[in-house]
């Protein structure tokens, strides 16, 4: 890949882990290591920098890692308290040293999350605290012009694999209750599901999971919903050419290290409706979509240790999800207003150019104007 400031090489498997975190996996049924360590004399000689995602790199070349929640990622060992863990121990060694120049938080409530682990260990705080940076993932704009209203039916559309994660359930059950209370009627509402169903582990309930019986509810309703279609998946085409007829976006998320779909509707003029889990609040601030709030816990994710805790969490998210879309019918200006503010945000803070720029400057101790970078 190449751009105006340098060129990107893909060194995936030109890392020993690559072949190790296989045979970690399958044979010894070990954690896997999220390391990048280069095969001997495979990096191309003038790759000034190398660049990672949620990796660190065991190396004597100069490196830089963006990363989505804590950097070095360990995965949990069973009766292992996290702190205690003597991988995470070696690993904080190595974005401690002098090759690690950036550590690149993709949101402020990831560089929190950072810095929370780093307070258990001060050494360590001290040698990176001064490499750690917040930036934002780029998006370019998908139009233009912000959503005009003209009378007809107002379109929602729910983006979201992990379905039942996503909010996808929660959905259905606000769509399901305002047509109990005959809030609005066929002609003023549409509701796209775009979501896998059979994808029904929630990774934020834990060992809380929904039944069958909940699952099958959630089936019926929207099979027989008259406001709402849905479909397992859609070519990514197809989805944003869904996305530009679209007036509302939807993701009452229980769980998100980002929301990038978010960042994929607005920029087609589309204002979302979110929960106010991880980077969320960040990227759909007040005026360019509305925000379910919950009691968030020191990494911003909504705690359920019961099923009564879940099942609460679950009707605030349904009530607030019903007021904000009753809203939207009573007062559909609103679209038109927080679509402009929309692709205002995504233009002037998710700018792929600028972004490009941003990175350039971070790769910038080669000293040079046009340099290699190994890109992992």
């Amino acid at each position: 890949m190449t751009q105006s400031h340098h060129n990107f090489v893909d060194c995936r498997k030109k890392n020993i882990y690559f072949y190790l975190n296989a045979v970690r996996s399958k044979l010894l049924h070990k954690n896997k290591k999220f390391i990048f360590h280069p095969l001997p004399g495979t990096l191309p000689n003038d790759a000034d920098v190398i660049h990672l995602f949620n990796e660190v790199a065991h190396t004597n070349r100069n490196w830089i890692a963006t990363f989505e929640t804590e950097i070095p990622r360990v995965l949990p060992v069973p009766g292992v308290a996290k702190i205690a863990n003597p991988e995470l121990h070696a690993q904080l060694q190595l974005i401690a040293k002098s090759e690690c120049l950036y550590l690149i938080a993709i949101s402020q409530a990831t560089l929190n999350i950072q810095l929370k682990l780093l307070e258990a260990f001060p050494a360590i705080k001290k040698a990176v605290a001064h490499k750690l940076i917040t930036l934002h993932p780029p998006q370019a704009l998908l139009c233009t012009k912000p959503r005009l209203m003209t009378p007809g039916k107002i379109h929602f559309t729910f983006i979201g694999s992990e379905f039942y994660r996503k909010g996808g359930a929660e959905v259905v059950l606000a769509i399901s209750q305002l047509t109990e209370e005959d809030v609005f009627t066929r002609s003023q509402i549409q509701v796209t599901l775009i979501g896998d169903l059979t994808l029904r582990h929630n990774i934020a309930h834990r060992q809380f999971q929904d039944n069958e019986a909940f699952y099958a509810r959630i089936e019926h309703l929207i099979k027989t919903s008259p406001h709402i279609q849905h479909f397992t998946a859609l070519p990514n085409p197809q989805v944003l050419a869904l996305l530009q007829e679209s007036h509302v976006g939807l993701l009452p998320s229980w769980q998100d290290t980002y929301g990038f779909s978010v960042l994929e509707m607005q920029a087609s003029g589309c204002p979302v409706i979110t929960t106010n889990v991880r980077a969320l609040p960040e990227i759909n601030p007040k005026g360019s979509g509305w925000l379910i709030h919950q009691p968030l816990n020191d990494e911003f994710e909504y705690v359920v240790d019961s099923d009564e805790k879940k099942k609460h969490i679950r009707q605030q998210i349904v009530q607030q999800l019903k007021t904000h879309i009753v809203d939207i019918l009573r007062n559909p200006g609103m679209i038109t207003q927080y679509s402009a503010q929309s692709l205002k945000r995504i233009a002037e803070q998710h700018d792929p150019e600028k972004f490009s720029e941003q990175l350039a400057r971070y790769y910038s101790s080669s000293k040079q104007t046009q340099y290699t970078t190994a890109f992992k």
